[in-house]
């Protein structure tokens, strides 16, 4: 069976096995004279890639004179990538940086403006919790958003007697009774050091026991005494996934459920994708719930996964990089590449989300035809999806007034590798580590982070 590595990520080992000699091509680029638009994605599913040069063939006829030179990076290496350009003065363009570094990098002023073209579009029309804005100025075009759920294996449920858990005892339970059953493990979910990888198994579980990890001002809440409580409600599920998942990757994980090695898998709408072209018999036999992982809002409350574009602030062309970026991510384009992963790459626009909608229900597409129940779950959990570094404070002492556009400008450090909620669940499951003991550093951790920014940075106030 494909790897689902190779279904997401296979071209990259050719495209950017060594970042240095990318950049110096980027370079030589620049340096050949006419008008160089540099376009660095993490995006690389064959579908999204033909989605990409068709918008690029497009731009450039538009636009004589003008050439856009795409480049790809992973997850994995793509903090490091940008760095080591930013720092030898690499033009990079247009570019797809970690969420929670852009405040950051924004404050640094690696970054460009993006507040003329975010007005043209409509500020209405974004999702909260998307835009990501310092003193006023808009500094990323968001391109998707999306909701991690929860996969099932309806079989397995039927064969046991078991319901579709709606609530965190029932999942516990579920995951318990079904794991080591014909050499099925639990659940496939997992801890490491990929970028927000284990925040978006935790989350949940913070979320859903009334709290978040930092409050609107940015004041530590991960130390409350619920979230304690969350942590080892999530730490109880994970004791039914196999150990190599507690140092894991994305696709380790995806490849787990997609070859039928588990009863259950929380992931965003990439799984589905990969699931039904991979094995399409497992596919027939799972089904889409949100994660019942607390008593707050049980279910209600997601991860959300985002992703946004930046344009470098010293890129040679800003005209042409704007205009490049907004005929990339708005109008017919943006629908176009929703629809190439369906349910994973959902639109930031409401606009557009609503276009998807509707598109459901009249496509010819076989994925949509057959699966569209998983996308539109996702979908209405994405108003209601969240993440520390993007909607800071949203959840707070039990209450919930909406997601906040909020970003966290030490998001870089607070989850710099190793992940403070990384350290903290690998130590329990690992070593053995007392659960309230690896809590108590990793909330240190997170206090250190928010502390260390601000004393550097008297001048910030938060966007709530």
């Amino acid at each position: 069976m494909p790897s689902a590595r190779m279904s997401r990520r296979g071209l990259l080992s050719l495209a950017a096995a060594s970042s240095g000699a990318a950049l110096l091509s980027a370079c030589s680029d620049a340096e050949s004279g006419g008008t160089v638009v540099p376009f660095y994605t993490t995006e690389s599913d064959p579908k999204s890639l033909a989605f990409y040069r068709s918008v690029i063939k497009r731009f450039e006829r538009k636009h004589p004179g003008v050439t856009v030179k795409m480049t790809l990076y992973s997850d994995e290496n793509q903090l490091q990538y940008l760095q080591t350009a930013m720092q030898t003065g690499t033009d990079i363009g247009v570019f797809a940086p970690p969420a929670a570094n852009i405040l950051d990098w924004a404050v640094k002023g690696y970054l460009l403006p993006l507040s003329g073209m975010i007005e043209d579009i409509g500020e209405d029309d974004f999702l909260p919790g998307t835009r990501i804005v310092h003193r006023g100025e808009d500094y990323a075009m968001p391109f998707q958003a999306n909701a991690s759920v929860l996969y099932y294996r309806k079989d397995l449920l039927d064969g046991a007697g078991i319901e579709p858990p709606r609530t965190y005892g029932q999942f516990l339970g579920a995951v318990r009774e079904l794991h080591g059953k014909d050499g099925i493990d639990g659940i496939s979910s997992g801890a490491g050091n990929t970028p927000g990888m284990t925040t978006q198994f935790l989350s949940p579980y913070v979320y859903q026991a009334g709290w978040d990890y930092y409050g609107p001002d940015g004041e530590v809440l991960f130390g409350k005494d619920e979230v304690l409580d969350g942590v080892k409600r999530h730490v109880a599920i994970m004791r039914y996934a196999r150990k190599g998942a507690y140092n894991t990757n994305y696709p380790d994980l995806m490849n787990t459920y997609i070859s039928g090695k588990a009863a259950f898998a929380t992931m965003a709408g990439r799984l589905g994708v990969n699931l039904a072209e991979q094995n399409p018999r497992i596919a027939e036999v799972t089904g889409v719930l949100p994660v019942p992982a607390g008593p707050f809002r049980t279910g209600r409350l997601a991860y959300g996964g985002k992703n946004q574009y930046s344009v470098f602030a010293h890129t040679r062309h800003r005209r042409a990089a704007r205009a490049f970026l907004k005929e990339l991510t708005t109008g017919e384009n943006a629908l176009k590449f929703s629809l190439t992963v369906p349910g994973h790459l959902v639109p930031p626009l409401k606009s557009v989300g609503a276009r998807l909608r509707e598109e459901i229900d009249v496509s010819d597409d076989p994925y949509l035809k057959k699966h569209g129940d998983w996308v539109r779950t996702i979908l209405d959990l994405v108003p209601h999806a969240l993440s520390p570094d993007m909607a800071m404070g949203s959840v707070v002492n039990g209450r919930y007034d909406g997601k906040l556009s909020n970003p966290c400008p030490w998001a870089g450090k607070a989850w710099a590798p190793p992940p403070a909620d990384a350290s903290m669940v690998q130590s329990i499951l690992l070593r053995g580590d007392d659960p309230e003991q690896a809590w108590r550093r990793a909330v240190d951790q997170f206090a250190f982070a928010a502390r260390d920014w601000k004393s550097a940075n008297p001048e910030w106030r938060p966007a709530a």
